[in-house]
């Protein structure tokens, strides 16, 4: 397990030859607002950082924070600080997003996806037809990783970083606990009773993202993609989890008064087991989150919450998965943590590929 000093550590080390190009979607608060403040530090902000998200007024303040390249640095020529706007909630705003971010660069370097949301009440639908909770939490992040793939691919093709993050709940993965195949977006099987119909797709999105991830590295095994558990860190976003209404209210107080204080970590794959109360600010996670992503080449990766890989594999060309339905296997290798099946990975794929393509 890294500490906090080793990860900053080795975070200094990073110097790429080249001006790196960041994109960080979520990036105006929570952890990734710290992925951005501590990948700007270590490069002495040397780099084209996009960030996405809806608050433009924080991405503002955030931008204006960042450090700059000295006047008349060569080696800093290109960089820049940008904000492209974009509601993720909605597939059709990411491909517009998507869109401007290919006219302003020709390679990406570093894809990070940190945008989510939960809660264990809500479980509204898009107007898009999409639930919520999966929506925030994974297909939008399909659909960034679908279309700026070129850009990713382009950046391997010079043999520079090319890399992929998914931060959201990785490693809780349990051939127990295998995709439920049959309720696909959580939208075929009743919708009846608000707490477990949420519960149901924030577990859901663990095992999507494994299967998304496991897909795209098995077809691009230049690539890193990475599935990282960062934990529950003191962020606004936490607060949204415990949004009880009616009767509950008081108990949302209640919560919401202790969840600044502390950050509750899980650590078993249940989210109804053991909690243990922890105190992880967004600073420690940001450089904890960049560890992991400077760290690995090629391949997929489940990391936990300090940087540490659960489990990885890397293909050494791409890769078609057969039908093989056993939970935690990808492509006959036994992954501890990881929450798919060769199986899940095409019919999560395929589902993925129907309901945002058309949107």
């Amino acid at each position: 397990m890294p500490t906090l000093a080793i990860a900053k550590t080795s975070n200094a080390t990073f110097h790429p030859s080249y001006v790196p190009v960041a994109v960080f979607v979520g990036a105006t608060s929570g952890v990734g607002q710290g992925m951005v403040e501590a990948f700007a530090r270590h490069v002495s902000g040397r780099a084209h950082i996009i960030i996405v998200g809806r608050n433009e007024h924080s991405a503002a303040d955030i931008l204006a924070s960042l450090p700059k390249p000295a006047d008349g640095d060569a080696e800093a020529e290109g960089w820049k600080h940008e904000f492209v706007p974009c509601d993720v909630s909605l597939m059709a705003n990411v491909r517009v997003a998507c869109t401007d971010i290919r006219q302003r660069v020709t390679r990406l370097n570093f894809l990070v996806m940190t945008a989510g949301y939960s809660s264990m009440v809500n479980t509204a639908i898009t107007s898009e037809g999409l639930d919520l909770h999966l929506a925030m939490r994974y297909y939008h992040r399909y659909v960034w990783i679908r279309e700026l793939l070129p850009l990713v691919k382009a950046a391997a093709s010079l043999s520079q970083d090319a890399k992929v993050m998914s931060v959201l709940g990785a490693g809780r993965g349990s051939p127990k606990q295998p995709i439920d195949l049959d309720n696909l977006g959580n939208t075929v099987k009743p919708r009846e009773g608000r707490f477990f119909v949420a519960i149901r797709s924030m577990i859901a999105s663990w095992g999507y993202t494994d299967a998304k991830l496991a897909y795209f590295a098995s077809q691009n095994p230049n690539i890193a993609f990475t599935h990282i558990n960062p934990g529950a860190v003191r962020t606004p976003g936490l607060r949204s989890f415990a949004d009880f209404d009616g009767l509950l209210t008081p108990l949302s107080w209640i919560l919401n008064f202790i969840v600044p204080l502390f950050a509750v970590s899980q650590v078993l794959s249940n989210p109804f087991s053991l909690l243990i109360i922890s105190r992880h600010c967004r600073e420690t996670a940001a450089e904890h989150m960049l560890y992991a992503l400077f760290t690995g080449e090629r391949g997929l990766y489940l990391r936990d919450r300090y940087g540490d890989a659960v489990s990885q594999l890397a293909f050494d060309a791409p890769v078609q998965l057969g039908e093989n339905s056993e939970t935690s296997v990808l492509n006959g290798v036994l992954l501890p943590g990881y929450g798919a099946s060769d199986l899940g990975v095409r019919r999560i794929v395929e589902h993925s590929e129907a309901v945002t393509r058309g949107i």
